[in-house]
C-alpha cells in the first residue's frame, strides 16, 4: 500500500524530470506517514530529500522507515548523495521498490546504507517500479541517451486512422471526448509533439493542450521538401516550431529548420532525429503523425511507449492504420474507446 502511494507521488512529475527517473518517497513512524515527497524537476532535490524535509518534527525521523520507488543514489551529481542524508537523519529501515540500473548506483546505494547499520528491504513491487521508468531503464541498457518517445494514434473499428479528404471537420475526430483528454494530458507531459507532412496538410492541427491543463509542447514537423505552409494553425501560437527537412539549416523567427539525411534507413533517420532533439534539449516527444510516420518509427526499433486507441466508428475506407506485431502490455476502456498500451 505504501509503495503504491510512492508510485502515485512519482507520477506527479511525469514529463518534468527525464532523463532522470520519476521517484516517490514517504517516511513512516508508528504506522503513520509523517513526510512524503517526489523528484519534482531535473536537477532539483530527489524524492528522499523532499520526503525527509517534509517531516515537521525531525526528532520523529529517528527509528523511522523510508519507502522509496528506486534505490537511493550514493554519488554526487547535480545534488548531493541521498544516502548521506538518510544516514544522518536517523532512519532505521529503507524499503526500496527496485534497484537503480545506473552504474554509478546499481546496488552501491543499498550497500552504503547497510554498511551504516540501516536495514534495507527490497524489492517491493519491482515490476511496477520498473514500469514507472521504463525509458530510463532502456536508456541505461542501450548505453546511450535517448529521447523519451511516446506514440499515439486512434483508428476506426475497421482499421483506418485517417482520410485523404474529410466531408466535414467533425469527421476527422475518431476518439471520444474522454480519450481526447488523455491525449492532451500526454501532450502536456511532453517537450515536443511530432507530426509528418500529410498530417499537417490534411488536418491543419493546433497541437495544443486545450483539453488539459499544462503547457503546450513545441510542434515538431517532418517535412522533407518543405511543402507545409507556415500559415497553418500550429505556426501561429508564438511557440518555437522545429522542422526536420532535407534542404536547410536555418532559424527564421520562431521556426527552426534542421537538415537531416533522408536517404537512409528508418533506424538511421530516427537516430539522427533523436540526436538532433537532444542537442536542443528536447527530451520527451509525443508522436501523433500519420500512418507512414508512425510505421517508420515502429520499424526503426527505437524504444517507445505506444497508446493505441480503438474506436467504435466504422469508416469503410481511408488510410490504413499502422501495424504492431507484439501484444499489448495493458489495456483499459475510456467510454466506448479501447486503449491499448505497448512498451516497445
Amino acid at each position: 500500500m505504501y509503495m503504491h502511494r510512492c508510485i502515485r507521488l512519482a507520477l506527479e512529475a511525469k514529463g518534468k524530470v527525464f532523463p532522470n527517473p520519476m521517484v516517490g518517497a514517504i517516511v513512516i513512524k508508528d504506522g503513520k506517514i509523517i513526510g512524503e515527497g517526489y523528484h519534482h524537476k531535473f536537477g532539483e532535490a530527489h524524492a528522499e530529500v523532499n520526503a525527509i524535509k517534509a517531516v515537521k518534527d525531525k526528532s520523529k525521523l529517528i527509528g523511522s522507515t523510508l519507502i522509496v520507488t528506486l534505490e537511493p543514489c550514493c554519488h554526487k551529481g547535480k545534488t548531493p548523495p541521498c544516502t548521506d542524508l538518510i544516514i544522518k537523519s536517523g532512519i532505521k529501515t529503507v524499503v526500496v521498490g527496485t534497484l537503480d540500473i545506473n552504474p554509478l548506483v546499481g546496488g552501491k546505494g543499498i550497500n552504503v546504507l547497510k554498511d551504516n547499520g540501516i536495514e534495507v528491504i527490497f524489492p517491493v513491487l519491482d515490476n511496477e517500479c520498473l514500469k514507472l521508468n521504463y525509458q530510463y531503464f532502456q536508456y541505461h541498457k542501450l548505453k546511450k541517451k535517448m529521447v523519451r518517445f511516446k506514440i499515439k494514434w486512434a483508428e476506426s473499428l475497421d482499421g483506418f486512422m485517417g482520410k485523404d479528404k474529410y466531408n466535414n471537420p467533425e469527421e476527422r475526430f475518431l476518439s471520444n471526448k474522454i480519450a481526447n483528454r488523455l491525449v492532451h494530458k500526454l501532450r502536456s507531459e511532453s517537450d515536443g509533439i511530432l507530426i509528418g507532412t500529410n498530417t499537417a496538410l490534411i488536418d491543419n492541427p493546433h497541437l495544443d493542450t486545450r483539453y488539459w491543463s499544462g503547457n503546450s509542447p513545441k510542434p515538431i514537423l517532418i517535412d522533407k521538401t518543405l511543402k507545409v505552409p507556415t500559415s497553418l494553425n500550429f505556426f501561429n501560437q508564438k511557440r518555437e516550431v522545429i522542422i526536420f527537412n532535407g534542404l536547410k539549416d536555418e532559424t527564421i523567427e520562431n521556426i527552426k529548420y534542421i537538415k537531416i539525411d533522408f536517404g537512409k534507413s528508418d533506424k538511421h533517420i530516427w537516430d539522427e532525429i533523436n540526436n538532433k532533439l537532444l542537442e536542443i534539449n528536447i527530451n520527451t516527444v509525443l508522436i501523433e503523425g500519420g500512418s507512414h510516420t508512425i510505421q517508420s518509427f515502429i520499424n526503426s526499433g527505437l524504444p517507445c511507449k505506444l497508446y493505441h486507441i480503438i474506436t467504435k466508428k466504422i469508416w469503410h475506407n481511408g488510410i490504413k492504420a499502422p501495424r504492431i506485431k507484439s501484444d499489448a502490455n495493458e489495456h483499459f476502456y475510456l467510454g466506448d474507446n479501447l486503449i491499448k498500451i505497448y512498451v516497445m
